[in-house]
């Protein structure tokens, strides 16, 4: 997708698996491998599926369009460690350097617990992109503490414009000082070097109700 400024711009990625033991600020060096594959075609990926394998492409900007395969377990325990985070990965396949790219999209077959296709688009490191960053309250709202009140989550993502290098994974909101009927607003997101927040300032991300 193009954002208006002709900028890239990606959606959020929300797999059904989060794991709380990763530090999510090295989430830009995950790697995962992948193989080259001449053939495409539903009887070509159901061979790979039955190998216990997921076919992939991956879309370069200035690129032809790459089909490979990951290993089914190691794209698993990948969407497990990225959670609900921003999907950047180097995707290593077998002919040349880790590639910078976002998970574009992720198939799942209707009935089971698989993966049936995953999209990659390859990122230029000097390329500005526009992507959607999800945004995760931290401390305990006073309102929440001391009035019993609710914190709700307006906005699941902000959008920000930056390089490859300085996409975070997620974006910390303190809403400690939140009382009842106190919103958190984009302005109140912390300045982080190399992101440009791209919504209206007012926008509100949490709110804390009775």
């Amino acid at each position: 997708m193009i954002s208006e400024d002709g900028d890239l711009a990606f959606a959020p990625f929300h797999p059904e698996y989060r794991s709380a033991a990763i530090d999510f600020r090295t989430m830009n060096t995950l790697t995962i491998n992948a193989s080259n594959r001449d053939q495409a075609g539903s009887a070509s990926s159901g061979r790979l599926r039955a190998e216990g394998r997921v076919p992939a492409v991956v879309y370069g900007k200035s690129k032809a369009p790459q089909n490979l395969s990951l290993d089914a377990r190691e794209l698993r325990i990948l969407l497990r460690t990225i959670g609900n985070n921003t999907p950047v990965v180097q995707l290593k396949a077998d002919d040349g350097e880790p590639r910078t790219s976002i998970i574009k999209e992720v198939q799942r077959h209707p009935i089971k617990d698989s993966y049936t296709h995953v999209d990659f688009q390859e990122v230029g490191a000097d390329e500005l992109i526009v992507l959607e960053i999800p945004v995760h309250p931290i401390g305990e709202a006073d309102g929440v503490k001391n009035e019993s009140g609710t914190i709700e989550t307006v906005s699941h993502t902000v959008s920000v414009r930056c390089l490859p290098k300085n996409i975070p994974a997620s974006i910390d909101a303190d809403v400690s000082a939140l009382k009842v009927g106190d919103s958190f607003h984009v302005s109140q997101l912390p300045e982080m070097d190399g992101i440009e927040y791209l919504d209206a300032p007012e926008q509100p991300v949490f709110a804390v109700v009775k």
